[in-house]
């Protein structure tokens, strides 16, 4: 997987840290890069989306799972989703996320999972061990990461900066925090990545208020 270099979209040298975001998703062709864990398309809201999430949330009941084709995928969700304006419009999206995902990493199938979520799934900082994972939220905050140069293997002496440490050992500041906004498509390298498995996206679900509501997809190239 790690070894398809004719996908690469930008040159390597057009970011110096783990991590790049673009508006355009051709940004995705990054992650074959070996300095980049994390790759983030920006993208705009969708109202019709969220919408539909937010009106319908308590009749999404434990979500989706389920492994698809493109063929069966449409068909597949229809039957999953609560009908509902805006129904559509979701079931379009996670179709064009599936297919670039497929195309991204030639797999005849794509791993889904959306949820609705009312606390954090994964609440620390934490590494999959996958290969790769296609993350975005349709309501609510986005998935939160850290950079790997905001990684410390042990706490600063002698300085009064509050430390916190992820599930692995690391030591990091929790202003060094990322965030993916609502929409935003994340690709995060997992510890299963061919030659990576140090280099793995550190990342977590974000921390959900009380009262509200997140949901949150996540796709896995099969």
């Amino acid at each position: 997987m790690a070894n398809n270099k004719a996908l690469l979209s930008m040159d390597a040298d057009t970011y110096d840290k783990s991590w790049c975001e673009d508006e355009d998703p051709m940004v995705f062709g990054n992650i074959f890069n070996a300095d980049k864990s994390v790759v983030v398309w920006q993208r705009t809201k969708h109202q019709a989306v969220e919408n539909y999430f937010d009106g319908l949330f308590s009749a999404l009941g434990l979500g989706i799972r389920g492994v698809y084709s493109l063929k069966s995928l449409k068909a597949s969700i229809a039957s999953s989703l609560p009908d509902g304006e805006g129904k559509q419009q979701v079931m379009d999206d996670i179709y064009l996320l599936s297919d670039m995902l497929i195309t991204l990493f030639d797999c005849s199938s794509v791993g889904i999972r959306l949820v609705p979520l009312k606390s954090a799934m994964c609440p620390s900082f934490h590494v999959d061990n996958i290969p790769v994972r296609m993350v975005t939220t349709y309501l609510g905050p986005g998935t939160q990461w850290l950079p790997q140069d905001a990684l410390m293997a042990q706490k600063p002496s002698g300085k009064a900066v509050a430390m916190s440490k992820t599930r692995l050992g690391h030591y990091y500041c929790p202003d060094k925090i990322q965030q993916m906004r609502t929409f935003d498509v994340g690709l995060l390298k997992g510890k299963a990545w061919q030659d990576h498995e140090e280099y793995a996206a550190i990342h977590r679900s974000c921390p959900v208020d009380e009262n509200d509501k997140r949901v949150l997809l996540t796709l896995d190239p099969m």
